[in-house]
């Protein structure tokens, strides 16, 4: 399998490696928000169903919802069209970030997208979008269709 340096962050430092697929539901729709450093951040939710079996710690879970995101205007625009229920991919990295908002202050665990794209959408009702023009970013992991 091919690893990018982008998806897993420190394939220059062997034994280290931080990268995730997921296939999955959208279940929260993209939105983009203006952080106070003024970095603009895109947030979504997929659902990925747990093979059978599994879930012993979660006992009775069929499911993990998983909060992605990214701070790159490329999969800002290739996740602009994305609707609840579309099946997606997305890749990139385990991050831990930490924020204050609302009466929250603490970490959170997210996925951040190094690369995304539909694999398919409910009942077609509508077209997934046009692959990226060659080199272009965001629209399918390296060495990946």
């Amino acid at each position: 399998m091919h690893t990018s340096t982008a998806a897993a962050g420190t394939a220059e430092r062997p034994g280290h490696r931080n990268e995730v697929v997921l296939e999955g539901r959208v279940t929260a729709e993209p939105s983009v928000r203006e952080l106070p450093s003024g970095d603009r951040l895109v947030t979504w939710r997929v659902t990925v169903a747990r093979p059978g079996g599994e879930g012993a710690a979660g006992a009775g879970r069929q499911a993990d919802s998983i909060t992605c995101v990214s701070f790159r205007t490329d999969i800002q625009n290739a996740t602009r069209g994305w609707r609840i229920g579309d099946l997606v991919q997305v890749v990139g990295a385990l991050r831990r970030r930490y924020r204050r908002s609302r009466g929250f202050a603490g970490g959170v665990v997210e996925v951040e997208a190094a690369a995304v794209r539909v694999l398919g959408v409910p009942g077609g009702h509508r077209p997934p979008p046009p692959p990226p023009a060659p080199g272009g970013e965001g629209a399918a992991p390296p060495g990946r269709p």
